[in-house]
């Protein structure tokens, strides 16, 4: 992409700051803000499952992770650079680099020059490659400040949503967040310090970092979400949570079952049958509504551990068949000289 060549005034002494080397180089800040921010994710993952640890689970975890924040990155990196080359800003060492030369001859140093918008010039320093002048238009908006503030606020967030805990561990969680933030930060006053940048430069690059990273967090890694509690219907004082296993709904019929039995010879027999039949429907039939929008995925794709449990949940023998009470007998039907069978007329 061509940069666009922006003119200066010879009177403006922002562009007159002495040529300094740069405290972060392109390669320390890869290093930086690419290579150990993902080395850090991938610790973190294996501390995640050290217990229970599964490759294809970690793998997957990984992936996604490493996926997000390459992600982001790649985004904030192409939004700068494309900014960079449509404003072509001049750099603080503008003119102590170039030492621009009119098409005329004249340089700045001329006292008719002084007030005049310059737009054709051309570098007299001869020491300079094409590369080092192409970099001398790019100076809007920070490149360092927007990668150092985006990798830095995406650690912050990723460490908020993986590591819980209350008291000593949420006092060490944000130091964590504080340091992370303030390497970002030095990273940016950096290239103010070392006249490569304007103040609004890195202030705008600091504030694209931050924007992609909230989204990156929220829409992509979906680290900011917050899950709601689902609590599972309750019949009767007794609770079960859904899963995979058949043996819930083996209990909930046994139990149907039950109440029939203890009350087929009261007067009141038509209402309990409703009301425990209407009781297990809704503790069973639980549709997709009853879900959250990340419940719904799990529900479909169950996951590793979440199987295990199942398993433990399930009988020993490992069938799912039903097995009819045998300890107690079954109640023999009203005779004609009972109770009558139809509900008295009430109001």
């Amino acid at each position: 992409m061509r940069t666009f060549k922006r003119g200066f005034f010879c009177s403006d002494l922002s562009l007159r700051y002495p040529y300094h080397e740069c405290t972060i180089t392109v390669p320390m800040l890869l290093v930086m803000m690419l290579l150990l921010p993902m080395l850090f994710i991938s610790v973190v993952e294996i501390m995640r499952r050290c217990r229970h640890l599964r490759m294809r689970k970690y793998l997957r975890n990984l992936w996604r992770s490493q996926a997000t924040f390459s992600f982001g990155f790649i985004a904030t990196f192409l939004t700068t650079e494309l900014a960079k080359h449509v404003v072509g800003r001049l750099r603080p060492h503008f003119y102590h680099a170039c030492q621009p030369r009119l098409n005329d001859g004249s340089s700045c140093a001329d006292a008719h020059n002084a007030d005049v918008y310059v737009q054709q010039f051309y570098c007299s320093n001869r020491n300079l490659s094409a590369q080092q002048i192409r970099e001398l238009h790019v100076s809007f908006p920070s490149a360092h400040s927007s990668l150092s503030f985006y990798s830095m606020c995406l650690l912050a967030f990723y460490v908020h949503s993986v590591w819980q805990g209350r008291g000593s561990v949420r006092v060490m969680r944000h130091i964590l967040q504080f340091l992370l933030l303030m390497a970002a930060w030095y990273v940016s006053l950096s290239r103010v310090a070392d006249y490569w940048h304007h103040w609004s430069d890195v202030l705008a690059g600091g504030f694209l970092g931050v924007v992609y990273a909230t989204i990156t967090a929220i829409y992509v890694g979906d680290l900011l979400h917050v899950r709601p509690r689902v609590s599972s219907p309750v019949t009767l004082g007794y609770m079960c949570a859904p899963s995979n296993c058949s043996g819930c709904h083996h209990r909930h019929h046994h139990l149907h079952h039950q109440l029939l039995a203890e009350n087929n010879n009261s007067t009141t027999s038509t209402k309990v049958h409703f009301l425990a039949a209407a009781a297990v429907a809704a503790s069973a039939t639980r549709t997709s509504l009853d879900y959250g929008p990340n419940d719904v995925d799990d529900r479909s794709e169950p996951d590793i551990d979440d199987a295990d449990k199942v398993d433990d949940d399930c009988d020993d023998d490992g069938s799912d068949s039903y097995k009819p009470p045998t300890s107690r007998a079954e109640t023999p039907p009203p005779s004609a000289a009972g109770l009558p069978l139809s509900l008295p007329n009430a109001v």
